[in-house]
C-alpha cells in the first residue's frame, strides 16, 4: 500500500495527516506524521486493532480519530474502492 493522506476536522481543528504504511518481518504497522516533530504508529494487532504508540503526549481523542480513519482507508482499499481525497 501506498502512502495516503488523511484529511478531517476534529474539535474545530483542521488535520492534514500524511499516512505511512510499513511492513516489517511480517508485521504490519502505520506511521501518521502530524508534522516534522510529531508522529504516531500504529501496531496491526491479530485482531485487526491498531496499537497506538505516540512520540508524544498526544490528545487521546486525536489517536483514536487517526486510527478510525486508517481502518476506514484500509478497508476499503481491501474492496477495491478509494477513500481518502489525496490518494
Amino acid at each position: 500500500m501506498k502512502d495516503f493522506t488523511l484529511d478531517f476536522d476534529l474539535k474545530g481543528d483542521n488535520y492534514i495527516v500524511v499516512v505511512q504504511p510499513h511492513e516489517s518481518m511480517g508485521i504490519e504497522h502505520y506511521k501518521a506524521v502530524l508534522d516534522e516533530d510529531h508522529s504516531i504508529d500504529y501496531l496491526v494487532q491479530i485482531n485487526g486493532y491498531l496499537q497506538p504508540n505516540a512520540d508524544y503526549a498526544a490528545d487521546p481523542q486525536l489517536v483514536n480519530a487517526i486510527a478510525t480513519r486508517i481502518l476506514q482507508v484500509v478497508h476499503v482499499e481491501d474492496r477495491g474502492h478509494g477513500f481518502t481525497s489525496y490518494p
